[in-house]
């Protein structure tokens, strides 16, 4: 075990899941519900949204910190596996259906949509409403998927970023640097406000919501100190 995390954890740590953040899910998903159903009841709803990014970004680290701290390594291929079979095989139920309408009945209401079911069903729904490729579009039936494409992109970058950072630091100086990095995503919109950027490519940037993901290793490191 690596000695900066040779520390004595509590069950929760060990687990790799809390609880208490499943209760925190509940309002997660009735303030998002809500906040499409009924806005006037709930208009400040889209915070689920935050919410859902901030627990995938402590439960993902969590995972594989406490991977890093049993074995001195993070099985990248079986990781990434193992986050394709938990929402991919859903999603694919989902976007499939959408584009055989669009082929099979142009005139639909699914109509025209192939190309946003191959945008959600490959993690990218959140780059094409983001227009970081020059098109900016809604995603029509599947324009929800942006949340999951900006978990995956996060899914993919983070573990490796991470795995560099507990070979050369220590839990508390990786905690810094993941606070700098979710300061500088915060100040990118800050910045992009100020300019004038499109409520679309700060709503769905992969970047701008970076610092609701990387932020939660803050909790992470005060589990490893318990």
């Amino acid at each position: 075990m690596p000695r900066h995390l040779a520390v004595e954890r509590p069950a929760s740590f060990v687990s790799g899941r809390l609880a208490a953040l499943d209760g925190l899910r509940t309002p997660a998903v009735l303030a998002v519900f809500l906040y499409h159903s009924a806005s006037g009841l709930m208009p400040g709803g889209w915070s689920g949204v935050d919410t859902f990014f901030a627990l995938s970004g402590f439960v993902i680290t969590l995972l594989l910190v406490k991977e890093y701290a049993a074995s001195s390594r993070i099985r990248l291929g079986r990781f990434y596996i193992q986050r394709l079979a938990r929402l991919w095989p859903a999603l694919l139920v989902v976007c499939v259906p959408v584009a055989l309408v669009a082929v099979l009945l142009p005139s639909s209401g699914w109509g025209g949509q192939g190309s946003n079911a191959v945008q959600g069903a490959m993690y990218l729904m959140n780059i094409f409403r983001s227009g970081l490729l020059g098109v900016d579009t809604a995603g029509g039936a599947l324009g929800h998927t942006w949340t999951l494409a900006v978990e995956e992109q996060f899914y993919l970058v983070w573990p490796l970023l991470l795995i560099l950072m507990l070979h050369l630091f220590s839990i508390r100086t990786i905690t810094i640097v993941a606070a700098l990095l979710a300061l500088a995503a915060v100040v990118e919109r800050v910045i992009m406000v100020t300019a004038g950027v499109g409520l679309n490519r700060l709503y769905n940037g992969p970047d701008t919501r970076a610092d609701q993901l990387i932020g939660p290793p803050l909790a992470v490191q005060r589990l490893c100190d318990s």
